[in-house]
Parts: structure tokens; sequence; C-alpha cells
């Protein structure tokens, strides 16, 4: 009797909440819609921003590199050399075309007004800080230079100072950088493949240094110096320096069978500031490709002579911290490439030919003591064939960049009320992201992306699953997808679009992240169609209940009708797509956030209004995102 009794009453309340929920279906299916937010009154809620990129080294030698972009300078001094700092991640890097150019969109964050352009090719003046104005940044190589040289002051016209065991080509002054007044007009670069070999074998990362790499040329039996079997002419032609100091170089010449010593050979300039243009202290004016048409000292007429005769040594010598101010003294760092005449024995220069001419030599100065010589980068020009032994090791081929990557990391934050308003915490779903983007270094095409997702807290009390779909791309462009770390991921079939779920209950996964490897087939990354992180999106209690960043479209299987219910004012005709109009500080809220180039979000407190956490974001939003961009970083 009981259990009959119990029965009826579990029918009878079955049939209330039934009826009960066809009423509230109803309400939200089929009562009267929310007026669509006009197009003119919306705010995206967007931190980022579309930029077009235009970038133009000017090289006419089939000699294409990469570049990265950073939002603050990528160089520091460190034990006297500028070296890159590997704790920054550029936000964005390509290659270049055969000529140098690149020309494309990329989206950055919205706070982002300078950006610097960074690349450690020779040839490439870096870094170099740009503004990103007019939502573009441009960057021309021969304007930059030339409005550098404007500002050059004039020569010291024989007021710089030098020591007296030096002697000067006739002909020569500089300025207060350094910039010789008697360097060839025309720039000498010398073929692509050279380019990529100097660049790779005397760098300044230690585990693909000279000294790892090539230990048998750092031994007495090697030799740095350029032995003249046939009079030739001889150009000093710079390439690069990796130096903190200013470095003076210079060289000399002695009989090839004899042994040189610092009192019997005679010191000669070269140039008075072996420092780039860029160098971050802004005291270089150097180019890579600026040549200086070495003399011969002939001791026996106390004359310069054009040409190197046969049956001399050509050597090479530094003055650490020569160069100061515009005038050159000796500071006890005297450096030659003959290891003997160095107080300690050490091999100061790394002389390595092009074996394929036998006209072009490499050389690679140290200034002090890591040993990477890199300090300063020349090339030596031999006028004459077969003018030089060939005697020592060769430059080894390199082959030009393959590939490269760049990351792209922030936070998601979402509320899962949609569409009612919510309370606004914003924590209810919080992921964090990272995107590492491969691409070809010869056309720049994404061939793979490499993405983590780490749901990192869960404010609310809904049932959240999560996932993004690749609005942009062509399913037919999609070669695989991996994902590890999830149980309860889904490659969705039905979709316009890949759309991936990674997982449908966001407390069973909180903190594991989870990865996924998507192959695809010759992307453009110029069109900016792969931009992390997608279109991601929430889904509340049903699959069919997404919850998406404003503006970014539902998928295939988002429930329509949910839209211009409760609070939502979506105008999908005008795509703008899950905003709300709001009642109280401000008129319009999101329901999804994408917070750029930030992790440790600081979440606000479960029921504390997000611009209670942060006040800036009311100014943020009444301006339309035209102030305080940085709200979500304070």
């Amino acid at each position: 009797m009981n259990k009959i009794f119990f029965t009826k009453r579990t029918s009878i309340l079955l049939l209330a909440i039934s009826l009960f929920s066809s009423c509230m279906e109803k309400d939200v299916y089929q009562g009267d819609k929310n007026t669509p937010l006009n197009p003119t009154e919306v705010f995206d809620f967007s931190l980022t921003k579309e930029v077009k990129l235009n970038v133009d080294y000017g090289f006419t030698n089939d000699y294409y590199i990469i570049f990265e972009l950073y939002n603050q300078n990528p160089m520091k001094e460190e034990n006297n050399s500028w070296i890159k700092d590997e704790k920054l991640s550029p936000i964005y890097a390509a290659s270049t075309d055969k000529k140098g150019q690149y020309s494309g969109k990329i989206t950055i964050p919205s706070d982002i007004t300078e950006i610097w352009i960074y690349s450690d090719y020779p040839g490439a003046v870096s870094p170099v800080k740009l503004a990103v104005s007019n939502e573009e940044i441009n960057f021309d190589q021969a304007e930059y230079i030339a409005s550098l040289q404007t500002n050059t002051r004039a020569t010291t016209a024989g007021g710089y100072s030098y020591p007296d065991d030096w002697k000067l080509i006739p002909g020569t002054d500089w300025d207060v950088y350094g910039l010789p007044v008697n360097i060839e007009s025309i720039l000498s670069m010398p073929p692509a493949e050279i380019l990529y070999s100097i660049k790779k074998t005397y760098t300044k990362v230690a585990k693909e240094g000279i000294k790892v790499m090539h230990p048998e040329w750092l031994n007495n039996n090697t030799t740095s110096e350029i032995k003249i079997t046939k009079a030739t002419e001889v150009s000093l032609v710079f390439i690069s320096s990796g130096a903190g100091w200013n470095n003076t170089i210079g060289y000399f010449t002695y009989p090839t069978n004899e042994v040189p010593t610092e009192s019997t050979v005679q010191k000669i300039l070269a140039f008075p500031n072996a420092s780039p243009i860029s160098k971050s202290s802004g005291t270089g004016r150097l180019l890579c490709g600026h040549e200086m048409k070495l003399k011969y000292w002939n001791k026996s007429t106390q004359q310069f002579e054009d040409k190197f005769p046969a049956g001399v040594t050509l050597g090479w010598c530094l003055e650490g911290m020569g160069f100061n101010n515009g005038n050159i003294k000796k500071t006890g760092h005297t450096r030659f490439s003959y290891s003997s005449m160095n107080s300690d024995n050490a091999q100061r220069v790394v002389a390595l030919r092009d074996g394929g001419t036998n006209q072009i030599v490499a050389i690679g100065f140290e200034d002090n003591t890591d040993y990477d010589y890199c300090d300063a980068t020349f090339y030596v020009k031999i006028a004459e064939a077969n003018a030089i032994d060939p005697e020592g090791p060769e430059l080894p081929p390199v082959d030009p960049p393959s590939n490269l990557e760049y990351t792209v990391y922030g936070t998601l934050t979402y509320e899962d009320q949609w569409p009612s308003e919510g309370d606004y915490d914003m924590n209810d779903v919080v992921v964090e992201y990272q995107s590492t983007i491969y691409k070809s270094a010869l056309d720049d095409k994404i061939y793979k992306i490499m993405d983590e997702f780490t749901p990192i807290h869960n404010g609310g009390s809904y049932i959240c699953g999560f996932g993004y779909q690749l609005s942009n791309i062509d399913p037919s462009k999609v070669r695989s997808i991996n994902v590890t770390g999830s149980d309860s991921w889904e490659m969705e079939t039905g979709q316009s679009h890949p759309t991936i779920t990674l997982f449908n209950d966001i407390k069973k996964v909180l903190g594991q992240k989870i990865t996924v490897t998507t192959e695809v087939i010759d992307i453009s990354s110029k069109d900016n169609s792969v931009n992390p992180p997608y279109n991601p999106f929430i889904f509340v209690n049903d699959r069919n209940r997404e919850v998406h960043l404003v503006n970014y479209p539902p998928t295939n299987k988002a429930d329509m009708k949910l839209f211009n219910t409760q609070d939502d004012v979506s105008n999908t005709s005008a795509g703008i797509y899950y905003i709300a109009r709001y009642k109280e500080e401000i008129q319009l809220m999101p329901f999804g956030i994408n917070l750029p180039n930030i992790v440790d979000f600081n979440i606000p407190a479960e029921g504390v209004k997000i611009y209670n956490t942060y006040p800036d974001f009311i100014e943020w939003v009444k301006s339309d995102g035209s102030t305080h961009k940085n709200w979500y970083k304070k």
C-alpha cells in the first residue's frame, strides 16, 4: 500500500516538474525575444587587435631570414656581451622572402603600442623599436638606417686620438661613433650561403659554439692568419658583433716564414669601432657589408701599397674596449690572431676559408673570456684567385633555415549562466592556454599547431565542458588531430569547421594539461587564419548550450533558440553573439573574455563582480576599449 502510494506521489511530482519545465521552455523559446543590439552599440570586449605587418630588409642576394617581434627589448648585457634574453617569448615570428620582405596580418595584445623587431641573421639591423600606428607595424631597413645616419655627428676631422704604435691608412677618419669615412660606398654582401654559415658557426649559443662543435680548430697547429701566395688586393668586410665592448680592429703583416712578435709587427687600424648600428647602447654605426680596403705597409719604403705581396702573412689584432666617444686608447686588452703574441697564449681568432672559391675567409674575434669567437665577425675578400695558401679549416656549409616557431599564451574566463547575466565574477570556468605555431621558413606556411589547455578554476556549480573550433580553417586543410591528457575529448562530426571538445566536466580535469597536436597542410600565416585560442567555448549542462566570446559564432550544435532570451541581446544576423544588456555600472557585459599574454591571473572571488576586482574594467568598457587596455594585468 505504501509502495503504491509512493509511486503515485512520485508520478504527481514528475508531472508537476514536467509542466513547470514546459512553461520554462515556452518562456525561453516561444516568448517575446529581446531586441537585438544595434551594431553601432556593440563593444566586442576584445583585448587583442589585428594589425598589418610590413617588413623590408632590402636584401638582393636570395637571402631569406627569420625575424621575431617582442613587446620589449629582447637584448640584455651579460658578461660584457649583448645576448638575447631567452626568458622572453616573441609575440610573433615569421620568415621573409628571398628579398628580405614580409607582409601579412597578425594579432597582438591591444595594449601594445610599440614593438621590437629582432633577428640574429647577419644583415638585419637588430633590435629595432617600432611604433604600432594606425593598426600597422612598418619596418623599412633602408629608411631606418637613413634616419640614423642623418643624426650622425660630423667626423672628428683630425680631432681623434689613437695609440702611437698604430698606423692609419691614408685618408682615414671617423665620426664620434667610429664610422670610417673611407669605407666603400656600396655594401659588400657575400652570397647567402656564406652568411648562413657564418651565423651558425660563430654563435653565442654555448652548446653549439666552436669550443663544443669544433675543438680541432683550437690547437697550436691551426692557423688564424692568411698566407699570401700571389700579390692581391684584400678587403675586410664587417658582418656583426655580439660584444658588449666597443672594440677596435686592426691588422698586421709579417714574412711568412718568420715568427711575429708584438715588437716586430706594425699594427694598422681597420675599424675604429666594430659595433653595429643597432647596438643597444647606441654607440655603433656599422652595417653588415661595410667594406674597408686594406693597404700593405711596406717597411722598407715606409709606404702603403694597394696590394699585399706574395710571401707575407696577414694577421689580426683587437683592442678590447678600445673605442670611447671617438677616441681609441689602450686598455690592456690587446688580442692577436697569432696565439704566442697573447700573454696567455690563447687563440683569439678563428679563420675559416670558403673552400669553394678560396677567395673568402670568415674570421671571428674573441675579446675576453667566453671564447665564442663572435665578439666581432668579418669576412676577408681576396681579389685574386689562387692568391692564398689553402692551409687551414674550411667554413662548414650550412643549409638555409628550414623551420620556425613561436608561442601564444593567455587565459580564458567564462560566466556560465548565459543567456542570464549571472553574477559576473567571470570565474565559473577559467582555462589557461599555450599554443605553439610551427612554420616552414622557406614559404612561412604553417604545418603544425600544438595547443595546451589547462583548466585551472571552476567557480560555478553547473556541469561545464570546454572545446574550441578552428573557425577560419578549411576542414580539408587538417591532416590529423591528436589529443593527450583527456579521456573524454571528441572530434565532433556534423560541424562546418574542425571542432574539438576537450572535456565534458571541468570538475574532473582541474589542473590537468590537455595537449592537442594538429597537423595541417600548407596554411598561409599571412591571412591570420590560425589565431589562437581560435573560437573557444564552454557548454553548460547540455552540449547545445554553448557560451563563446563576444562576436564569436556558435558551432552547428548550438541551440540557436537561446539567443535573445533572458539577458542576451545578440544580433545573430549581424554577426553579434553572446552579449548582455547590463543594468548596473555599465550597459553591456560579455560571457567570456580572452586575456592575452597572461598566466597566474588573479581570479575574482566567488560572487565578486570582475569590475570590483579590477576597477579599470569599467573605464575600459565605457571607452569601447580605447583606454585602460591592461586592466587585467593590475
